[in-house]
């Protein structure tokens, strides 16, 4: 008998394959009644497992709601690294966060999930369908630390699922559920590496499940250890080599930008590049010479095609990833309707990649430097006096300090105490609650300190000892400057290098609190079949508290604006909330066995969420399913969900950065030097989605096996969270908002000197689109008795995909690739015989427009082709006792890469392939 997931109103899956070792307990005798039936030639049957994507636990009612369910094995067989990256290989998930182009200091390297596209904090993450602690105050939860041995199956629910599962699932929900029974003990090791001989990868999974007290008793536990290297430089691969991307053209051309390869930066060079004045072109070879620069074509203030400047490609293409987790569980049945339970979670995540390699300018301020500096090569002294100049401006990459390196670990602790029964002949009820807690610390190693750096790049030699120091400690002999040579590649000493740099810290401490409590059942039966409800309340309690380093906050002259590092220069900031909520969910039968009607199927829900910040909203869902005869059944959802803003959104203090130029339309100049602070806004209030779905699932009785289903939905999000850009607020103000005028700030003499970029309620969203699934199982007894093949494909199509904020004409990026690319498709294919598996697989990200907010005016509008990976694993059960099986995977056979164009692109590089072909071997056991 080989089991098969029936997913009630959902997105139909494909059978379980049972021939892992890591799957389910329940799903062990299965297994082996499938090996005997094989053995004895006999025709392998079916039992089905029940997905309800729903609070209600009926297998009699068909869910209106779509549902997608990829199995364990499934997972690990798509990509045998993370959850994360494996539920990537769904089309509907392809968008999701995680290390891979990582390049800031924002604590990427976590996996969060991403349906639709919409945010990652609009995708509700659940762990065995309950909440799991966020890893900050932003929202996102990172499936890094679920205990992946232990996963039984992943339910996607794409649609109307806020008045179910709970506020934030305006894009959906994606609910994690493990393998509570399991008994004996299972693992799974594996390495890997790529075909550039980085990124090696190493994983150890381990559980074990047993029972006591006369089986009353269930303990449960899991560890695991993954680790991978990362690949810290962009230039390790050929597309980046390429360095492609749009460059502006002079005045005068039919657009003012184009495509062009080659692009290397204009305005700095490794050991310096004088950049104005009679002197412009000048640059440093090693020693410290000058040398006349090559500055290509098309040259424009930073960047050119070709010429002597390094290219700007210097983020890292994946993060480093150390992962350490430990999930545990203890059940006891107290009677046969009662039961107690505790659980906890232990996780530990280090992510390290560096930024900016090398790009240690000083923004958009170059070096100034004067004629008596002690370090001015001889052959330029002669130079500028030549010249008749007396100082110099100097652009330079610091190709001899230390590359900044990016640090994030995070901690999580969890437990959770339970207790589930039976009531009333057969109702169903569950009540516990959470404590948790996540402390992140980020760590910027080697940072630029600006100001330091400019002060130890002013050298000169101290006429009362012939030394050479920096100028500022002529003045301020106890400043502790240290001066360092700018001109060439030098040795910069140990002082020196502590005196330019530092350790930009931010920790940060987050903790939730859940208390939950829900009954469901069928308690009455109706003319057409049970009626079944579900009811629950849930109050949660987050906060957050980060403190920083003290040159973080401090007051940087030279881009006039808090924060004395170059990159980083996070605010010391906290906030809290509630949130009381109760929601009642109803299945009724409204007819059955009628000409055209095997059954007509009604569910609703409707939940009421009170927030300490912005009172209370009401969301609703109403469906039905219309079982037209046993092959076709037809579904429908209407659906109201919200989306709460994130503590960060509420109560973010503030980052400060310099805007060089504003243009002020009041006085018609360019402002400079504007500084631009990114606030929270606690007066925020939720998002609200209006989503509608129908679709139909088919499954022919002439054909079993197969089974196809397509979905159609259409999500409008109004009041969504979002913030305006410094030139946007500039504009609104001019053309009349006050709203926008009250985020703007003049001095006594009228100049613009801040803007405040607060997160409001001013955007809106629209998408629509196409989910479709097809899949197929049988036995192939013409060749061979113990024969079987599994198909699946998955796809979506997207026909709109809208942004547009107040004053701004809508975008619709359809059709723009990496955003919202057309076509999304992932084939699998899983060829069974014997002992001997092969599963194949291949994955399609349609190509697209460049940027569909762009004009062609401005940038030619071309179109970029798709990618296609190919994937396969070839398994085969050892012959020893227990239950093991060796395997090798090869994802990205043909070692596809992104396009160069893409790499670069304003969309980003996560749904393509930048890593390139990976081999992976290992073994899994069960025993």
């Amino acid at each position: 008998m080989m089991k098969r997931f029936t997913v009630l109103g959902g997105v139909s899956a494909l059978a379980l394959f049972t021939h892992t070792a890591a799957m389910a307990q329940d799903a062990a005798a299965p297994a082996a009644d499938t090996a005997e039936a094989q053995d004895s030639g006999q025709a392998v049957t079916t039992e089905d497992i029940v997905v309800t994507g729903s609070r209600i636990p009926l297998s009699g009612f068909n869910r209106p709601t779509p549902v997608t369910v990829t199995s364990a094995a499934q997972l690990n067989a798509a990509a045998p690294t993370t959850l994360g990256d494996a539920l990537k290989q769904l089309p509907a998930l392809s968008s999701s966060a995680g290390p891979r182009g990582a390049q800031t200091s924002s604590g990427q390297g976590g996996a969060y999930l991403n349906l639709r596209n919409l945010g990652t904090t609009r995708t509700l993450t659940l762990f065995d369908g309950r909440r799991f602690i966020p890893s900050d105050g932003s929202g996102q939860v990172d499936t890094n630390m679920f205990p992946q041995a232990l996963v039984e199956r992943v339910e996607v629910v794409t649609g109307g699922a806020s008045a179910a599962y709970g506020s934030d699932a305006v894009g959906g929900v994606v609910n994690f559920i493990i393998n509570k029974k399991f008994t004996g003990l299972t693992g799974n090791i594996q390495s890997g590496i790529t075909t550039y001989g980085d990124n090696d990868e190493q994983k150890i999974e381990l559980a074990y499940g047993t029972r006591f007290a006369d089986d009353r008793g269930h303990f449960l536990i899991s560890g695991e250890y993954f680790r991978n290297a990362g690949v810290d430089d962009r230039l390790a691969r050929p597309f980046s080599q390429k360095s492609c991307q749009p460059i502006s053209l002079p005045s005068g051309s039919a657009t003012k930008r184009d495509f062009a390869c080659d692009v290397r930066v204009a305005n700095a060079n490794f050991g310096g590049l004088i950049t104005s004045g009679p002197l412009k072109g000048t640059t440093f070879d090693a020693e410290g010479n000058p040398v006349a620069f090559n500055y290509g074509t098309s040259v424009t203030g930073s960047t050119m095609v070709g010429g002597d400047g390094p290219r700007p490609q210097f983020a890292p293409l994946i993060a480093g990833l150390d992962k350490k987790i430990v999930y545990s569980r203890l059940a006891f049945d107290v009677s046969d309707s009662f039961t107690v339970f505790a659980e906890g979670n232990y996780g530990k995540t280090r992510n390290e990649y560096q930024v900016g390699s090398y790009s240690n300018q000083l923004g958009t301020t170059a070096l100034k430097l004067t004629r008596d500096n002690a370090y001015l090569p001889d052959a330029l002294a002669e130079m500028m006096d030549d010249a008749g100049v007396t100082t110099i401006t100097m652009g330079r990459y610091d190709d001899d300090l230390p590359r900044t390196r990016v640090k994030v670990a995070n901690e999580t602790i969890r437990g959770v105490l339970g207790a589930e029964g039976t009531v009333l002949g057969g109702l169903k009820w569950n009540a516990y609650a959470e404590a948790a807690r996540n402390t992140r610390n980020l760590a910027l190693h080697h940072d630029l300190i600006q100001a330091n750096y400019v002060n130890a790049a002013d050298a000169v030699v101290d006429p009362s000892s012939g030394a050479i120091v920096c100028r500022s400690s002529l003045a301020n002999p106890g400043n502790g400057c240290v001066p360092v040579n700018v001109f060439g590649t030098n040795t910069v000493s140990k002082d020196a290098l502590n005196y330019v740099t530092g350790t930009n810290t931010a920790d940060q401490k987050f903790h939730e609190f859940v208390a939950a409590a829900s009954i469901a059942g069928a308690p009455v039966t109706l003319w057409a079949g049970d009626l079944g409800f579900a009811a629950g309340v849930e109050y949660r309690r987050q906060s957050f508290n980060q403190v920083v380093d003290p040159l973080s906050e401090a007051y940087n002259p030279i881009t006039n604006a808090e924060g004395a590092y170059r990159v980083g220069n996070a605010k010391a900031q906290s906030g809290r909330y509630n949130v009381k909520e109760a929601f009642l969910e109803l299945d009724v039968p409204l007819l059955k066995d009628l000409p055209l009607i095997r059954a007509l199927d009604f569910n609703g829900a409707v939940r009421r969420t009170d927030y300490s910040t912005s009172g209370a909203v009401t969301t609703w869902k109403a469906g039905l399913t219309w079982q037209l005869y046993d092959d076709l059944r037809l579904r429908v959802t209407r659906s109201r969900d919200i989306r709460a803003p994130s503590l960060y959104e509420l109560f973010q203090r503030g980052t400060t950065s310099y805007q060089p130029q504003v243009y002020d339309p009041f006085t018609n100049t360019t402002a400079t030097n504007v500084r631009s602070v990114v606030r929270g806004n606690p007066d925020l209030r939720p998002e609200v989605a209006n989503t509608l779905t129908f679709g139909a699932v088919y499954s022919p009785s002439f054909l079993p096996g197969f089974n196809v289903s397509a979905d159609y939905y259409d999500i409008k999000i109004r009041d969504a969270i979002a913030s305006l850009s410094y030139q946007q607020e500039m504009d609104d103000c001019y053309n009349g908002s006050a709203s926008a005028c009250a985020l703007i700030s003049r001095d006594a003499n009228g100049v613009l000197t801040q803007i405040d970029i607060v997160t409001q309620n001013l955007a809106s969203f629209n998408t629509r689109g196409i989910d479709f699934e097809a899949g197929y199982r049988s036995n192939l007894p013409w060749l061979a008795k113990d024969a079987a093949i599994s198909t699946r494909l998955l796809g979506n199509y997207i026909d709109k995909y809208e942004q547009s904020s107040p004053g701004v004409a809508a975008i619709d990026r359809a059709g723009q690739i990496g955003t919202a690319p057309h076509w999304r498709l992932t084939g699998q294919a899983d060829l069974r015989i014997g002992a001997v598996s092969l599963f194949n697989q291949a994955r399609f990200i349609g190509g697209g427009a460049y940027d569909k907010s762009t004009l062609a005016s401005d940038l030619p509008q071309r179109h970029f082709a798709g990618q296609v990976l190919f994937d396969t694993r070839i398994s085969a059960k050892l012959p020893v006792d227990h239950d093991w099986e060796a395997y090798l995977s090869v994802t990205n056979v043909f070692n596809q890469l992104i396009n160069p164009y893409v790499a670069n692109g304003p969309s980003g590089i996560s749904d393509f392939d930048a890593i390139g072909r990976t081999f992976r071997v290992g073994v899994r056991f069960t025993m």
